[in-house]
C-alpha cells in the first residue's frame, strides 16, 4: 500500500485527471464540437504528458525535497532514481503513441508541451519568473489541445477554448509563484535563482494577489459579453474568488511556507468549480 501511494503521488494522478478533464471541456467549449465524441485520445495523452512532467520534476528536484519536501517518494526512499526514470521514460512513450491517433495541430500541442516541460525541468525551474510562465503556460495548453482535437476553425472561434486557457494561465501562474515562495528555503540551498530566493518573498507575493485580481476583472467581462451565463458568475464568485480573497486576507503580507503551501493546494482544489463553471456556464 506504501509503495502504491508513493507512485501516485509522484505521478501526481489528480493532476493528470485534471488535465484530461481540460481537454474535454476545452472540446466541449469549442463551438464546432457540439455533438462530438470526446476525443479520450487527447485526453489519455494530456495525462501522461503530465505525469511524465511531473515524475522528471520531482527526480530533478530531489536535492531541495530533501529540505522543502523530505517525505515524498524519491527523498523518502520509497521510489528508486532508476525505478522513476524507468516510469517516466513508460509515460514519454505512451504519450507519443496516443499522440499519433491525433490530427497534426493536436500532435504539435502534445510535442510542445514534453518540449516544454523538458526545457522547464532541466533549465528554466529555478529562475525567476520563467519556469512559472511554462507551467501556467501548459495548463492553458490542455484547453487548446481540446480544442485543436477538432481543427483549428473551432478553437479561434471566441470564447471557446481561447478563454479557458487564459483563466488557466492566470490560476497556475498565481498559484506557481505561491509555491515558489513556499519552496524559498529548499531552494535557496541548492542555489536557485527563484523570484522568492532573489528578491524576497514580499514583491512575488503581490505579483501573485494581482494575477487573481486580473483573473476576476476578466472573468466579469466574460460574463458582460455574453459568453457565460450568471451561472457562471455565481460558481466563479462561490467557489473561486470569495474564497481566494478570504484565504489571501488570511495569508496576508506575511507568507510562510506552511500557509503557502495550504494557500496553493486549496486553489488547486478551486480549479474543479472553475472548469464547472466554464460548461455550465456556457451560453454560446
Amino acid at each position: 500500500m506504501r509503495i502504491f501511494r508513493a507512485y501516485f503521488t509522484i505521478i501526481r494522478v489528480q493532476n493528470c485527471l485534471i488535465a484530461s478533464l481540460a481537454v474535454a471541456v476545452g472540446q466541449y467549449l469549442s463551438a464546432s464540437s457540439i455533438a462530438m465524441p470526446l476525443n479520450h485520445f487527447a485526453m489519455g495523452a494530456a495525462f501522461f504528458v503530465c505525469g511524465f512532467g511531473n515524475i522528471v520534476n520531482d527526480i530533478v528536484d530531489i536535492k531541495p525535497d530533501n529540505i522543502n519536501h523530505p517525505t515524498r517518494a524519491l527523498p523518502s526512499g520509497i521510489i528508486t532514481i532508476g525505478a522513476a526514470k524507468a516510469l517516466a521514460g513508460l509515460f514519454l512513450i505512451v504519450s507519443c503513441i496516443l499522440s499519433m491517433f491525433l490530427n497534426w495541430q493536436s500532435i504539435i500541442i502534445v510535442d510542445l508541451a514534453l518540449i516544454l516541460l523538458t526545457v522547464y525541468n532541466l533549465k528554466l525551474k529555478h529562475t525567476p519568473y520563467c519556469g512559472n510562465l511554462i507551467v501556467a503556460l501548459l495548463g492553458g495548453l490542455t484547453f487548446i489541445l481540446g480544442g485543436l482535437t477538432i481543427g483549428s476553425k473551432g478553437l479561434l472561434e471566441l470564447p471557446g477554448a481561447i478563454i479557458p486557457a487564459v483563466f488557466a494561465f492566470l490560476m497556475h501562474l498565481g498559484r506557481e509563484i505561491l509555491k515558489d515562495i513556499q519552496d524559498c528555503e529548499g531552494d535557496k540551498s541548492v542555489g536557485s535563482k527563484t523570484a522568492p530566493v532573489r528578491s524576497g518573498r514580499i514583491t512575488p507575493l503581490l505579483i501573485s494577489y494581482a494575477i487573481f485580481v486580473i483573473m476576476a476583472i476578466l472573468s466579469w467581462s466574460a460574463y458582460s459579453r455574453g459568453w457565460y451565463g450568471t451561472s457562471f458568475l455565481y460558481i466563479s464568485a462561490s467557489f473561486i474568488y470569495v474564497p481566494l480573497a478570504l484565504q489571501f486576507i488570511w495569508l496576508g503580507l506575511r507568507p510562510e511556507p506552511r500557509k503557502c503551501a495550504i494557500v496553493a493546494t486549496l486553489i488547486k482544489i478551486e480549479m474543479l468549480p472553475g472548469i464547472a463553471a466554464l460548461v455550465i456556464g456556457k451560453s454560446y
